[in-house]
Parts: C-alpha cells; structure tokens; sequence
C-alpha cells in the first residue's frame, strides 16, 4: 500500500528529495512547525523520526537557519532520557533533521486513554524528565515547549519493565522566538503552535521575559498537574484567558482536584507552579529527589519486574523451546509454591482458616508463586461478584468423568486476532462494535491494569441462559453455542500490542466453560441411558412370542445388549456433539473479534464505523442448542 495518497503533496516531495537516503514509511504527526515521519536510514538500516520543516517557513531564510542550528543544539545533548538527534540538512528547498523513533506512545496519550496515573508511574516518568531538563539546563539549553506530546513513553521490551521516559524537541521550541519577529503570515504559525501548548507556558514567558531553566519546570509542574490528576489547573479557560491566569493566578492546588494524591507529593508539584521562578525548585536535580522522597513517604511506589541485562535481544528456535518448556516447569512447581503458601497463610492469617482469606492476599500469593499477572486477573474476573466471592466447585464433577463423557479437556475457551490498529484504537472500537447488535455485550467491570496495560475487560452475556430454546423465545440467537449451549455467561477480552509493531493489536477473548460442563455430561448420560433403556425394551418387546419367550435368558440378553449398543451409540454422538458446538462458539467469538477488526478498517475509510451487520446464523444450530439442555 502507497503510504503517500496522491493529495500527500508534502510526503511525496519529502520521499522524493530524500530518497537516496531515506526509505519514507508513514506519518507519524504534524504540527505549526513540522511533519514527523517514520523512515528508515538506508545507509545505517535503522529507523528514524525526521521531521521536516513545512516549505512556507523552509523558504524564509532565517526560519530555516534557526531550525537548523537549534536542531544541531539538541543534537550535541546526549542523555539516556532525551531522544537523540542524529542528523540535520537541506535537501532540495527541504530543511529536515532525524531522532531517534521511540516506540511507544506519548504521555498524552497515556493519561488520554487510561486516565490520571498511579502515583508510583507518574513520579518514575516525571523523574526522569526532571534528569534531562537538569542536564540540559546545564548546559544552557531551555526546552521552553514541555507537554505531555513531547514526553515519549518507550513500548517496554515483552515481560520486562517499564519503558523509558524520553524528552523529545530539545530546542526546537526556540524557533518561536525567530518566528514572533516576522510578519503576518509568520505570527498565523507562531499562534497555532501556541494554541496547542498555552496550557504549559510559565508566567515569565507569557510575559516575554528572560527564561532559565526553572521555566522548564513550572511546564514540568503543569504536566505532572494533569497526569495525577487528568486535568489542567486552567483548563476552564480557553485562548489568551488561560495565559492571563498562568502570569497572575495562583493555580488550585493539585488536592484540591485530586484527593487522592499524596501529600507530599501534591506539595512537590504545587511549588513547580509558584508565580516566582524564585520560589520554585531551583534545578531539576532538586525536584528529582523532592518527587523521590514522597513517594518513599507515602509508601506509592510502582514495583516493576525486568529482563536480566546481558540477554541477546534474538535467540534461536531450539532455544526458544527450551525456554517455554522451562517456563512450563516453573508454572507448574508454582501450583507447589501455592500449596505451601496457602499452609503458611493457615499460621499466619489473622482469620480463622475456616473462614477463608483475604482476596488481596490470594493473588498476590498467586503472583509471589510466579503465576502471570495477567492469569491472575482473569481468574478473579471469573468469580462472581457480591457479598460472597467465592464460590463453590464451579463444575461440580471429576476432571476426567468430564472428559470422558465430552470428550474434551477445554474448561476455557479463547480465540485471539489481530486488528491493524493501535491498542487505543482498537480499544475504542471494542466499545463501539460489541455492546451493539447482534452482539449485544454489555462490559460489567475491569479486572486488574487498566485494559492498555494488560487488564482485563469482562463483558456479560445478553440474557439469562436458556436450557432449551425454542423458535418462540426472544433471546439473542448470536451467542446461541456459547452461551446456551456451553451455559457461558461472561466474556473476557484482553489487549496487546504486538511486538516490533504497536499499530497492530492481538485482541484476546475467552469464557469459562466450567458452570456449563457438568450439565451437559448429565445430558450426555440421561441421552445414553435412556436410548439405552428405550432401545432395549422395544427390543425385547419385538423379540417376545409368549410370556415363556419374553422371560428367557436370551431374549433379556439380546434387549440388554442392543441397549447397550444404543447407548454406546449415543454417548459417542455426544462425545461427537461437544467438540463441535466447541468449535460453533470459537467462531462466534472469532467473527465478533472480526467484527472489530472491519469497524477500525471502515473508520478509517469512511470517517465512522458503520454498526455491525446481522449475521446469518448457520443452519441446524439451534437444534443443536437444544439437544444439549436436560
């Protein structure tokens, strides 16, 4: 697929001049003062952002000289928390620089998809920016644009910990000052750049004044603002009102619009929005070790695991085996680890064992032993909800009585697909596509993280469970195998990025099996005995000549084998009929993942997701539903 569509002028002309170069793959963003695109640099084969400054300020010759020397500034800054600069040139009328491309999303995006952070993340993350404006303040180089697009959240590597925080645009927003002094059509890019980041301007610079460093950090504190609590101090205001207030208002303390935050921590944020650049931290280094200290002191730190340092980034099939299969061991010694966790939880829990334990302290025992976060989660999604939590056997029957009746080991059924979508995206489709018809799920709760960072979504089924539906009954015919047949009651969905490429997504459902196994390996008996016993009886009837004949040994005999055999018969069509109506719901659950994965691809197209089309329904089906009810 062309990446550039013929109305694309700009990339086309960027793709065009800087071809021998750079491979252009797709837009990344654009702004007043520049396109970002992903390319690939042919000479050294690694990906890289370039931004290109549009042509209208490329052509004013002090415009582009300062883009050039500012992105050679950022250039000279190297820190493991600011995103390096590579290259900057012209080409063919084109000023351009390259950075390094940060796989991930932005802190924008982050507090604008899941919500106000967890004190622990926000302060790991602000932490961080706090470093990199301290080392570039040292070295006389003012940011002057923080906000939360320019903080770069880097995609943690799979099952390690949490990915970088990563400052992006050193410098670049010194254009600003060269563009204020042009003309009209100079001050019409100035103002669309303002727009976007008046929220974050310190009072000295809505003023015009000299800035340093601590101008950084009262946007640093304004950022930290809106993470913690997902709002602006000003944000009732809009265009030059919020300006006015940054240089004459004091800001609402940040409690006082998030409770929740610690004290000490809300107190380290409202002294980056003090008025005075006087009264707020002096360097970044100090704010560091204020944001540091509180959330020591409120006890909020995030506990994050991570990769080993020194493992290759590729390892090969054989020992890509030999991991899962050791992975699979040490699941396996976990189920151990619990067994003599649970007798130490007997000594020490304050309750009586008879009682039971408390649910915080089963999983974390469950994630102590080793069993993945994410199955701990869907395993508490399961339970059911209200005063008691937990319930009895779910099944109430043998582990292998059920498979021998059902011919089958699955207790849970999942199907996964991917959507050509970022994880947002896709999230945002999955509220659109599946409460609608003929799906008509309705999202009863989330488990665990927020669903972009693993939690679970847990979706209830349309209506109670009908054992035996007939063509009379109103009920949702969608979910007809899963939910009446296998007596599913709640789905659960999961997202993930897929790794190497964050704008695709593996989308997840499953269902519990469990409530519904033991019905049916009662159907599959009352079917068997009673073909068995009917068949039998009309054979011993058939055979009969006389009551001398009908009490023989041998017609009793012949009857009771013939039963036998029919019921031998029927249990093996059962055995035959449960995997298959297995199959049925797998698909309606796939064609309902499919369902979100058209609804991205005709937004993208049309603008909207169209609702999702009535499914017909495969012949035989509800009779098949029936069949497996009591």
């Amino acid at each position: 697929m062309d990446p550039f569509p013929p109305d694309d002028v700009l990339g086309a002309q960027v793709a065009d001049a800087l071809r021998d170069a750079f491979t252009l793959e797709r837009e990344l963003g654009r702004g007043g003062m520049g396109v970002v695109y992903l390319a690939r640099d042919r000479r050294l084969d690694r990906p890289v952002a370039l931004k290109v400054l549009p042509p209208p300020l490329a052509r004013q010759p002090d415009v582009r000289e300062r883009f050039l020397r500012e992105a050679r500034t950022a250039a000279k800054l190297s820190h493991p928390h600011i995103v390096p600069v590579y290259r900057a040139d012209e080409a063919e009328g084109l000023a351009y620089f390259t950075m390094a491309f940060v796989e991930g999303e932005s802190l924008g995006d982050r507090v604008r998809d899941r919500g106000p952070l967890a004190a622990g993340e926000a302060v790991r993350i602000l932490r961080e920016v706090a470093w990199a404006l301290a080392y570039a303040h040292a070295r006389g180089v003012v940011h002057r644009d923080i906000k939360p697009e320019n903080i770069l959240l880097e995609r943690p590597v799979h099952g390690g910990g949490p990915g970088r925080a990563l400052v992006s645009d050193f410098g670049i927003a010194r254009l600003a000052d060269g563009v204020a002094a042009g003309d009209g059509s100079e001050r019409l890019t100035l103002e669309g750049h303002v727009l976007g980041t008046l929220h974050f301007m310190s009072p000295e610079q809505v003023q015009g004044g000299p800035l340093d460093g601590r101008s950084d950090l009262y946007a640093l504190g304004v950022v930290a603002y809106h993470a913690l609590s997902g709002r602006l101090p000003f944000e009732e205001l809009r265009g030059p009102a919020v300006l006015v207030a940054h240089a004459t208002r004091p800001a609402p303390p940040l409690r006082s619009v998030a409770p929740g935050v610690p004290a000490a921590l809300a107190a380290a944020v409202d002294r980056c929005l003090e008025k005075a650049p006087d009264a707020r931290w002096p360097t970044g280094e100090a704010l560091a070790e204020a944001l540091e200290r509180a959330v020591e002191d409120a006890g909020a730190r995030d506990a994050a695991p991570a990769l080993p340092d020194g493992l290759p980034d590729v390892v090969s099939e054989a020992e890509a085996a030999a991991i899962w299969q050791r992975a699979a061991q040490l699941q396996a010694d976990a189920l151990r680890r619990l067994e003599e966790r649970r007798d130490l939880m007997r000594q020490q829990a304050a309750l009586a064992p008879a009682d039971g334990y408390r649910l915080a302290d089963v999983a974390g025992a469950a994630e102590e032993a080793g069993i993945s976060r994410q199955y701990v989660a869907m395993a508490l999604a399961e339970l059911p909800r209200g005063a008691t939590a937990v319930a009895p056997a779910p099944m109430g029957i043998g582990e292998r009585q059920a498979t021998f009746f059902l011919k089958a080991r699955e207790r849970s059924l999942g199907v996964s697909h991917v959507v050509a979508a970022p994880p947002a995206r896709t999230l945002r489709a999955l509220g659109a596509v599946l409460p609608r018809a003929p799906y008509e799920l309705q999202l009863r709760d989330t488990v665990g993280a927020h669903p972009l960072d693993g939690g679970v979504l847990v979706f209830d089924l349309p209506g109670p469970v009908l054992l035996m539906p007939s063509p009379m009954d109103q009920f949702n015919k969608y979910w007809l195998n899963t939910h009446h047949a296998l007596e599913a009651t709640q789905l659960q969905v999961t997202l993930r990025a897929l790794p190497g490429d964050p704008g695709r997504t593996e989308v997840t459902m499953t269902c519990d099996l469990r409530p519904g196994v033991r019905r049916n390996v009662r159907a599959s008996q009352v079917i068997a005995g009673g073909v068995g016993s009917f068949g039998g009886a009309i054979t011993g009837a058939a055979l009969a000549k006389g009551g001398a004949v009908a009490a023989s040994a041998a017609v009793s005999a012949l009857g009771a084998a013939v039963g036998e055999g029919l019921g031998a018969l029927s249990l093996a069509w059962y055995r035959w009929l449960y995997p298959s109506v297995l199959r049925k719901a797998r698909a309606e659950m796939q064609r309902a993942l499919q369902a979100v994965g058209a609804s991205v691809q005709a937004e993208a197209v049309f603008g909207a997701p169209p609702p999702p089309p009535a499914l017909p329904r495969a012949a035989g089906e509800q009779t098949t539903a029936s069949v497996l009810r009591l």
